[in-house]
C-alpha cells in the first residue's frame, strides 16, 4: 500500500507548514522537530528536486568528479549527496540552519564537513573564495527559505570554471521574480553563464487543507557555469 506507515495527517500539516510564513528562528525550530519524519513526509508529495538536480548536475558535469570538492547546501538529511555519491562524487561539505537535520546527514557518513550556519543576505558564509569545483542548492530557493540574493554568495565560494546548480518550483511570486532578475544580472554582468535550464513538470504534488492532490506543481533544475 502505497505510503503505508506513514502519518499521511502529520505530513500534509508539516508540507503546508513548511511554505508558510515564518521567522528564521521559527524554520529552524520547525526542520529541527520534522528531521526524523522528513525524508518520509517529502515522499508523500512525491517530491522530487534532489533526484532531478543531481540527474542534471551528471548529464553536464564531465571533469573528475572523484576529486571535486561539492558544497550542498542547504544539505537537509543528505539526500542530495547520496545522489551525487552514486555518480562517482566522493567529496562533500554540508550546510544547514537545522542541528538536527545535519545529525541526519552525518550519520549516512557521505561528508567530510558539516556546518551548521543561517544563510543571510548580510553575512557571508565562513569560507574562501574559489573553494569548490560544484555548488549544488537543491530545494533551498523556495519562498520563506534562503534569500533570493543569495547567488552572488554561491558564486563567490565557487571556484572559475566551476559549476552552480539550484533548483526552484515554477510558480509566480515576489520571491521568484527577483531571484530571476538576480540570477540575469550574474549573466549580464559576464560573472556565469547558462550552461542547461531543465523545465519539469511533475516537480512535486501541490498540497491542500485537506491533503495531497493528484495535480503536481512544475519546477526548474538551472546550472551555471562560474567565468
Amino acid at each position: 500500500m502505497e505510503n503505508s506507515g506513514i502519518d499521511v495527517a502529520a505530513a500534509t500539516k508539516n508540507l503546508i507548514t513548511l511554505y508558510g510564513k515564518m521567522e528564521v528562528e521559527e524554520q529552524v525550530n520547525f526542520y529541527d522537530s520534522w528531521a526524523d519524519d522528513y525524508e518520509q513526509h517529502i515522499s508523500v508529495m512525491g517530491y522530487q528536486a534532489p533526484r532531478f538536480g543531481v540527474e542534471t548536475v551528471d548529464s553536464v558535469y564531465l571533469g573528475d568528479r572523484e576529486n571535486a570538492l561539492v558544497l550542498d547546501v542547504p544539505c537537509g538529511t543528505g539526500l542530495v549527496a547520496d545522489g551525487l555519491q552514486k555518480l562517482g562524487f566522493k567529496n562533500f561539505h554540508g550546510i544547514d540552519g537545522s542541528e538536527r537535520m545535519l545529525k541526519i546527514a552525518e550519520s549516512k557518513g557521505l561528508y567530510q564537513s558539516l556546518t551548521r550556519w543561517i544563510l543571510t543576505s548580510d553575512e557571508p558564509l565562513p569560507i574562501e573564495p574559489g573553494s569548490y569545483d560544484l555548488v549544488i542548492v537543491v530545494g533551498g530557493l523556495a519562498q520563506q527559505h534562503l534569500p533570493w540574493d543569495i547567488l552572488p554568495e554561491m558564486l563567490r565560494v565557487t571556484k572559475p570554471g566551476g559549476f552552480i546548480c539550484f533548483t526552484l518550483r515554477a510558480e509566480e511570486t515576489d520571491h521568484r521574480r527577483k531571484l530571476l532578475a538576480s540570477i540575469q544580472e550574474l549573466v549580464n554582468t559576464g560573472l556565469w553563464e547558462k550552461v542547461v535550464e531543465r523545465n519539469v513538470e511533475n516537480w512535486q504534488k501541490k498540497v491542500v487543507n485537506t491533503g495531497v492532490t493528484e495535480q503536481y506543481h512544475g519546477g526548474i533544475v538551472a546550472v551555471y557555469k562560474k567565468k
